[in-house]
């Protein structure tokens, strides 16, 4: 049991006492869900190892049925009905016969394990009292539990005497931070992310939240998933218990504070409650009592934080506004300037964290500062804090939510509606598909004298995203830019990167790489050299989309590694995501399934663009392994227009990936979106290529495929486009001037690394009778996984794998005895006999090697296509899928 050790020592030194013959009391008090039944539980399983044998009793939620009930069951006896009132009726006669019965089974050593006894009736504890005296010379170990909570009872009473008595007693405290972290490291099998991490730490070190948390998470997919990562149902069903039993008075208190904060004093929850302090004091003691709230000195707070998280996170909208609403208009002495502001260091030692990437620090900070903060603007403004912290960490769906929760207090200072806003535009924006954000933007921009240049920042880059994902990459450019202009000229220093990341991704997107580049690289200059961090993970995935759609494919994995180091070091989640994607693509285009499955496996979490991308890559990756009939479901539930702004290419591996399905209804709708993409955005050639690339497909229009190879700035789907436009002059019956298409393919697939994709190109044209030499010398040892060729390492990883000769050969574009050779060097070149061993060494070597990169990348490449080796590309004319 991780963080009982003391605990089971008292467990272990009573069992030691059986073992010898002997009887002894181990008295076991806690808070409700700090593990107590578990402690009996280990202890029972353990005595019963030990031969030691073993009564358990437990008292249910709802009480006993009769005085006793709990002890008669343990023991397996009847109640048995006589007359009078039920003091007399479980008096002596009962008491005898459950000595008899306890004599009966302590002839050898037995542990008595009795739980939940501050719900037994007062007979019951009695009548343990008695049995525990009159058994004194028996060897039996008594276990008893109860639950702090409530406080007072018979329970207490009888724990007192045993304990004034002799016996041993022991409490269980909250879980230490350190085995809170092992023991959230034994459920993840790795560190927690920052969402999770956080959760976790508002339990209190309560084991029952901490486990149920987990649960929850893991049934509703949620585990690993910063961007998502909430409170579970299960554990609302365990919040929702404890407090049912309470008041309604009861419950309205615990609702208001966890709206207004972290802490409140009883005057301000009694004027907004409209009683007096004085008659709320029953109330309060009810809920203390509970468990559910502490009086602290700075007022009525949650025992846990977490709980406080769930009953806030049940309040309507509508509830929460008016209790900000009234708060406000109570505490309206307080105003900008008072006391209750932050100033000097106690803000600008959070924000210098924040700027520099300590987010946890930071988030630490701020946390320890609400529990000592009592000022409604004060705590408004720490919240706003929070909310920063958490939208950078990924926790989108909390950030809105403190942010919302600011925004709603009446009077807010200026700088503090100014964070709120901003943090509130880009979390809505990155996180949310959301509408009502474009509105809310719009009405910032116009609030000029109500918002200063960082929030209208903020507005123009909401107004510039919403533009991009509706496909309108135009309007989407000049937004950013504006955006980037009013942020250089006005916004504070260490927030003009959003600004910046949003016009570089725009500027990719229509395929203007120098120019996101030099942007890009400016300010990463601009971040490392003033430690402005926080944002420097999204500049390095950003550059590695760039890399790979510039067909540096190495260049790309580096700058993609790159990003996922730094959003480790900085906790910053979401350019984790898109990093990932970047590395799926590059995977991908080199036909390294395996690859892919690994970066696709995790949860689709990060921006709204982040789970577009896995979404495409996840129905990529179905076509590769099991054909375009199983994409097929997949490809419908892809959003058209934001995913053909984002990936041009994607539509004719559409187009191609439906035709062969035999669907052409859903080819007609891809290329009908794809043209309306390129009429809306005409001055940008990659979108009109790609939309003529598309019909080309669909109406074996050559005219239009050689459009799209002449037009697109994408050196990859330049090549795509020139394979597709040979394939259709070959049907044709033009040979010379397929050849002529296949063979410009051919290079544009070898300069950018694409190896797979030139195998299949030179299948295509040996059977034209062109022949090209391919191979290239390069300096080997003589055996050992180094000295495996391009061609052998893509067999050896394919054979590895499961796959048999033929569909090795199909893959690989080879004869299956040409497949036969190259195995029998693989096998004496490693020194092994069969495929069993090859995989042994596959698996060693892919543990020492990075998915992508080093000599990973080297064999990705020779199996590299992008791939309809699964499927469409077999079967119709063109190549596989696109990225």
């Amino acid at each position: 049991m991780r963080g009982r050790d003391r605990e089971w020592r008292h467990v272990d030194g009573l069992l030691r006492v059986l073992r010898r013959g002997a009887g002894g009391t181990l008295l076991v008090d806690g808070e409700p869900g700090s593990g107590k039944s578990r402690l009996l539980a280990e202890a029972v399983a353990e005595a019963s190892e030990c031969g030691i044998g073993v009564v358990r009793g437990r008292v249910e939620e709802l009480g006993e049925v009769a005085p006793c009930g709990m002890l008669l069951e343990a023991l397996d006896l009847r109640s048995e009905p006589e007359a009078g009132d039920a003091a007399a009726r479980f008096g002596p006669p009962a008491l005898e016969r459950l000595r008899a019965g306890f004599e009966q089974l302590a002839t050898s050593p037995v542990l008595a394990a009795l739980d939940d006894l501050q719900r037994a009736d007062p007979v019951t504890l009695r009548t343990l009292h008695s049995l525990h005296d009159r058994l004194a010379n028996w060897p039996i170990g008594w276990m008893m539990s109860r639950s702090t909570v409530p406080d007072g009872g018979q329970a207490v009473s009888l724990f007192d005497i045993l304990e004034r008595e002799g016996a041993d007693r022991v409490t269980l405290a909250p879980l230490s931070p350190d085995a809170v972290a092992a023991l959230t490291q034994d459920t993840l099998g790795r560190s927690p992310d920052p969402a999770t991490r956080a959760l976790v730490a508002a339990a209190g070190g309560n084991p029952l939240l901490i486990t149920e948390l987990f649960a929850g998470l893991r049934e509703e997919g949620l585990l690993g998933d910063a961007a998502r990562a909430r409170v579970p149902d299960r554990l609302r069903m365990v919040v929702r218990r404890w407090i049912d039993t309470l008041s309604a008075e009861a419950r309205s208190l615990m609702e208001t504070i966890a709206v207004l904060g972290r802490s409140l004093s009883l005057e301000h929850a009694a004027s907004l409650l409209d009683t007096t302090p004085a008659a709320l004091l029953p109330v309060t003691e009810e809920a203390t009592a509970a468990g559910i709230l502490l009086v602290t000195e700075h007022g009525l707070t949650f025992r846990h934080e977490l709980v406080g998280d769930v009953v806030a996170a049940g309040i309507p909208s509508s509830v929460r506004q008016t209790l900000l609403d009234q708060s406000g208009v109570l505490m309206g002495s307080e105003r900008p300037g008072s006391a209750g502001l932050l100033t000097g260091p106690a803000s600008s030692d959070i924000d210098a964290a924040v700027a520099s990437g300590r987010l946890d620090e930071a988030e630490q900070m701020v946390r320890g500062r609400l529990a000592e903060h009592g000022s409604v603007y004060g705590v408004a403004e720490l919240r706003c804090l929070l909310a920063d912290t958490m939208y950078l960490t990924g926790r989108g769906e909390e950030a809105i939510r403190e942010a919302e929760t600011v925004l709603a207090v009446p009077g807010l200072p200026r700088h503090v509606r100014e964070r709120a806003t901003l943090v509130h535009l880009y979390a809505t924006v990155r996180l949310r598909e959301d509408v009502g954000s474009r509105s809310f933007a719009q009405e910032v921009i116009d609030g000029t004298d109500r918002y200063g240049p960082a929030a209208r920042t903020a507005a123009l880059v909401a107004l510039a995203t919403a533009e991009r994902h509706a496909g309108r990459l135009t309007g989407a450019l000049a937004l950013a830019e504006s955006a980037g202009r009013l942020a250089a000229a006005d916004a504070p220093e260490d927030r003009r990167y959003e600004a910046c990341l949003a016009t570089v991704a725009v500027l990719v997107d229509i395929h203007r790489l120098d120019e996101a580049r030099t942007m890009l690289r400016q300010a990463r200059k601009d971040m490392f050299g003033h430690g402005h961090l926080a944002w420097a993970a999204d500049a390095s995935a950003l550059e590695a989309r760039l890399e790979l759609l510039a067909g540096r494919f190495d260049d790309a994995v580096t700058q993609a590694n790159r990003a996922l180091d730094l959003a480790g070091a900085l906790i910053t989640p979401l350019s984790a995501a898109a990093a990932r994607a970047v590395l799926a693509a590059v995977a991908l285009r080199r036909g390294d399934l395996q690859g892919v499955a690994h970066h696709v496996a995790e949860q689709p979490g990060g921006t709204a663009e982040a789970r577009f991308r896995h979404a495409l890559l996840s129905a990529q990756l179905a076509e590769a392994r099991d054909g375009p009939r199983i994409a097929m479901p997949l490809l419908a539930e892809l959003p058209r227009p934001l995913l053909l702004s984002m990936e041009p290419a994607a539509g004719p591996w559409m187009v191609r990936v439906a035709l062969a399905a035999g669907d052409r209804a859903a080819a007609e709708h891809v290329v009908a979106a794809a043209e309306a993409l390129g009429r809306a955005n005409h001055e940008f050639p990659t979108l009109a290529a790609a939309a003529a690339h598309a019909r080309g497909l669909l109406d074996g229009d050559r005219d239009a495929l050689a459009l799209a190879a002449g037009r697109t700035e994408d050196v990859w789907a330049r090549a795509s486009a020139e394979e597709d436009l040979g394939m259709l002059l070959s049907t044709a019956g033009q040979r010379v001037a397929a050849a002529e298409s296949l063979d410009r393919a051919l290079g544009l697939y070898h300069d950018i690394g694409a190896l797979r994709d030139s195998a299949r190109i030179r299948q295509r044209l040996r059977g034209m009778g062109v022949r090209h030499r391919h191979w290239s010398y390069a300096e080997r040892p003589v055996s050992g996984w180094d000295s495996l060729t391009e061609t052998e390492h893509a067999i050896s990883l394919l054979a590895a794998d499961g796959w048999t000769n033929p569909q090795i050969a199909e893959q690989m574009f080879i004869s299956v005895h040409t497949v036969a050779f190259h195995l029998r060097h693989v096998f004496r070149k490693l020194s092994i006999r069969s495929r069993v061993e090859l995989a042994r060494l596959a698996a060693e070597q892919s543990r020492d090697a990075s998915p992508c990169g080093g000599r990973g990348a080297r064999v990705a490449r020779s199996r590299g296509d992008d791939y309809s080796a699964g499927g469409c590309a077999r079967e119709t004319p063109g190549p596989g899928s696109e990225m």
